[in-house]
């Protein structure tokens, strides 16, 4: 069960990262920190990379890391949008249905599929989902659930979970192919690339937001790439829909720091449904 360690110490780490992007997406403009993250990530793991050794690169690695890396950059877009706009507490309880998603696409595209436990896990994942959305000043029982598409912030990290759904397959083949490390080294280099590309096109003052932030950049840059080695060494060890389901640990901790640094309100109602969504998570593993 040395997977499980890997997976809640990624779990850990990811919901500092969500906290440290929401917390400097307020004074730094979404493209350029994305940029500085991925490129720091990949200039982290990439030296690693080079004291370790380089792996060898099958054929299936640039097929999957085209994929993951284009998937990624339209997701990234996305949970900055939503974290710019959306309690954190809120927006990112809507990452648990990746694992729901991936119930399916892990069986199209690696074969992998779960227990019939997970299907109960799926409903208490969608009752937590529910209890979160709930709003006392609404009589109408559907209306947390019409809560999705009115707040553009939720909405859009629900389509992040499903891009993400498909992203983590290609995630773990590209890790596969190469290694834990160079793999995802290069995946960050194309979306940091990409970002920084978009950032030019809009006319952004890199230099200038990059020597003013770059100690915010590195440490969530640094951040996430030890959480991408965590949750990459854990796939190696189990099937995707484990491992990710173990990772969604992470709502807990962001619903936390939102009420810790945020102050966000209603976050005593808001745990009671993601402690509901974590005992759907755990079902899908003891499955």
């Amino acid at each position: 069960m040395v997977w499980f360690i890997f997976a809640i110490l990624g779990a850990i780490l990811h919901a500092t990262y969500y906290t440290l992007v929401k917390k400097f997406l307020k004074n730094i403009d979404q493209h350029i920190l994305a940029s500085g993250i991925f490129l720091s990530s990949f200039i982290i793991l990439f030296l690693i990379s080079l004291i370790k050794g380089f792996p060898e690169i099958n054929y299936g690695f640039y097929y999957s890391f085209l994929f993951t890396g284009i998937i990624n950059v339209i997701a990234t877009i996305l949970y900055f949008k939503s974290l710019k706009t959306t309690d954190l507490s809120l927006s990112i309880p809507m990452t648990s249905f990746t694992p729901i998603f991936l119930i399916f696409t892990s069986f199209i595209l690696l074969n992998e599929f779960p227990s019939i436990f997970g299907i109960i896990g799926i409903f208490l994942i969608v009752i937590g989902s529910y209890i979160i959305n709930i709003n006392k000043t609404r009589k109408n029982f559907l209306d947390p659930f019409k809560e999705i598409f009115r707040n553009k912030g939720i909405f859009y990290m629900l389509i992040v979970a499903f891009l993400w759904s498909i992203s983590i397959n290609f995630d773990k083949l590209v890790i596969l192919n190469s290694d834990t490390i160079f793999g995802s080294s290069i995946v960050h280099l194309f979306i940091g690339l990409t970002f920084l590309a978009l950032s030019y096109i809009k006319k952004k003052n890199i230099k200038k937001e990059y020597k003013k932030n770059l100690n915010k950049i590195f440490v969530t840059g640094l951040v996430f790439a030890i959480m991408i080695i965590l949750i990459n060494i854990a796939l190696t060890m189990q099937i995707v829909p484990y491992v990710i389901s173990l990772k969604r640990l992470s709502i807990l901790f962001s619903i936390f720091y939102g009420g810790l640094i945020f102050k966000e309100k209603n976050i005593f109602r808001k745990s009671i449904g993601a402690f509901i969504m974590l005992i759907g998570v755990i079902l899908i593993i003891l499955g």
